[in-house]
């Protein structure tokens, strides 16, 4: 595999980052998508084992999503009312690149926009990789038109499930800070702390260096808190039935501690034969914290027949 790069591509007048390495084999693709707050280069080292088990023979496309990374497509809050906005992106990005024999595979959020590829490219997608994806009954239950939400609708919505976990990520995303001095600040500043407790320092560097923006005299995050915070509140606006539907071999490794992957959305998906759902001990970050088991365990899925 060649040395990753970073590269840029113009979707719908707006400019996309994103993480690209060269396979051995022409027509084998990866396509990979992050979790809300992160960026494609976070996962850098994830690519790097999974392509080291699978020899060498993908090449890895990893987007950088609106408002993440170093993606500079407009992302202004106001304008984000549902995640068919990354759905619509990633589908555009998918369809830049000669499509054979692909996989797609994507961590929380971005597990939810490889299963939307994976439904609508379902003839050039081989098989599909959902890591503890962001799938809860109620994206299940309101099947509504996007353009037909109403603030009024939201506060009700989001009201009714305030308690529960994703209410607490949206208001730590307000709350979190975005600026600071330098990289190695931002580093002090996460290490052994949060989301970040258990990474490894090769993530948490990958993450800062795919995440921030230098200005004149400070670093900011790419991915600003307002942007987070919509992206977390709008989760439950996504219509996800469609992942009921997903016709190719589907693996859904999902967290024991924190998972995002409901069990009752598992039951109904317990209907479609062609998921396989396995058990991961570990936090939602367990791509990160568990970087070798899930490797090997997601590269035996794609190489079996």
């Amino acid at each position: 595999m060649e040395m990753i790069k970073r590269k840029e591509i113009e979707i719908e007048n707006n400019s996309f980052s994103y993480i690209h390495s060269k396979g051995h084999e022409e027509n084998k693709n990866i396509f990979f998508f992050h979790a809300t707050g992160f960026n494609a280069e976070t996962y850098i080292p994830f690519y790097e084992k999974l392509n080291q088990l699978l020899h060498h023979e993908y090449s890895i496309f990893a987007l950088d999503q609106r408002g993440h990374g170093l993606s500079k497509a407009s992302a202004k809050p106001s304008d984000l009312i549902s995640w068919e906005t990354f759905f619509e992106d990633a589908r555009n990005f998918v369809r830049f690149f000669k499509m054979s024999e692909n996989i797609v595979m994507g961590h929380s959020m971005g597990g939810v926009v490889a299963s939307r590829i994976s439904y609508d490219f379902a003839k050039e997608i081989k098989k599909t990789v959902l890591i503890d994806p962001v799938l809860q009954p109620q994206s299940f239950k309101y099947q509504i038109p996007f353009f037909n939400i109403s603030n009024k609708f939201f506060i009700s919505l989001l009201s009714s499930f305030k308690k529960n976990r994703a209410s607490e990520m949206i208001n730590n995303a307000k709350k979190r800070r975005f600026e600071f001095s330098d990289k190695d600040e931002i580093f002090n500043h996460y290490s052994n702390r949060g989301a970040f407790k258990d990474w490894p320092e090769e993530f948490l560097k990958a993450y800062i260096n795919g995440g921030t923006k230098i200005l004149e005299d400070k670093v900011r995050l790419s991915c600003l808190p307002e942007w987070e915070a919509k992206t977390f509140a709008v989760s439950y606006a996504a219509r996800t039935k469609f992942v009921t539907k997903l016709k190719n071999i589907t693996y859904v490794p999902f967290a024991s501690n924190g998972s995002t992957f409901s069990s009752e959305v598992k039951k109904v998906l317990m209907k479609n034969p062609n998921f396989i759902f396995e058990e991961i001990h570990g936090s939602h970050f367990f791509p990160m914290e568990k970087k070798d088991l899930i490797c090997s365990k997601i590269s035996e899925f794609i190489t079996k027949d």
